[in-house]
């Protein structure tokens, strides 16, 4: 580890130290760090730490508290003059230091299908790969959008419908918020319901297809994080994405599905392989924080 590195909280003052060594982090993106710094301060559950060494900045890691014991690791980023320092390491030690000190029920983080180092590392740690999902954007554009928006009478049905769908049982009970994964559960589908973000297609008074499309907070975006129905429905739903971001005033849309049999409707619904990216959530299975 670097000579005088200091693992703390990070503050206010961080925040332009921080994006100008996140600024571009992704070739022809950038990163979304800019976006969530500000709601990332404010948060009092979880923590977002700070590696500083004489006086800056250089690196900073995200622990985010969903309640109910959930929390999800996310935003590890380190400046690139001082990577292969041991930086990283020192700030995943400090990350696994506070959540011992928490003691959740369960721990997860996403990366990158191709990201070999971060699952490796990840191993290292105690973690395990269990869903894997496949990650489409497409530009939003017009259209007619097909389905109702559930209300709340519809949430014992359409809780039915995705806990025994097949989306859900591929992918570990998560439901996708980006590159954000939560644990499905019936507070989290009324939140979503009350915020509009829920479209169930019927066939003969019976659900055939239902989608839900939590807004990203890091982009000019919208997502589609659970589709599931017949086929013609998921086609129907996932096009749906592409209008109602629209209708949004969004520039894209992207859409995740896990990596088995939904890749194909989603395809042919419009969007394209090329624009995709393989995406792994880890979930940590050793003993180490108990």
């Amino acid at each position: 580890m670097l000579r005088g590195l200091k693992l703390r909280d990070a503050r206010r003052t961080d925040k332009q130290a921080v994006l100008d060594f996140c600024k571009n982090t992704w070739r022809d993106y950038g990163d979304f760090i800019p976006h969530v710094w500000d709601e990332w301060i404010r948060q009092r559950r979880g923590r977002l730490i700070v590696a500083e060494l004489k006086g800056r900045p250089i690196g900073i890691a995200k622990i985010t508290d969903f309640g109910n014991g959930e929390i999800w690791l996310e935003g590890l980023r380190v400046d690139r003059r001082y990577r292969r320092k041991g930086v990283a390491g020192a700030i995943n030690k400090e990350v696994l230091r506070t959540l011992r000190r928490i003691k959740p029920r369960r721990v997860r983080f996403c990366t990158g299908q191709t990201n070999r180092a971060s699952r490796r590392i990840g191993r290292s740690y105690g973690f395990e790969a269990i869903a894997r999902f496949r990650y489409y954007w497409q530009r939003t554009r017009k259209g007619k959008v097909k389905g109702e928006i559930a209300t709340l009478t519809d949430l014992p049905a359409v809780y039915d419908f995705v806990t025994s769908s097949r989306f859900i049982k591929l992918a570990s009970g998560l439901i996708a918020e980006g590159w954000v994964f939560r644990e499905f559960s019936r507070r989290l589908l009324r939140n979503y319901i009350k915020a509009g973000k829920v479209l169930v297609m019927r066939g003969d008074a019976e659900i055939r297809g239902v989608a839900i499309y939590p807004l990203e907070k890091s982009e000019n975006g919208i997502t589609l994080g659970f589709v599931d129905g017949d086929e013609r429905a998921i086609k129907i739903l996932a096009r749906n994405c592409m209008y109602l971001g629209f209708q949004c005033g969004k520039d894209y849309c992207s859409v995740v599905v896990p990596s088995r049999f939904f890749p194909k409707l989603i395809e042919e619904a419009g969007y394209k392989r090329k624009e995709s990216a393989g995406q792994v959530v880890m979930e940590y299975r050793g003993k180490a924080l108990v």
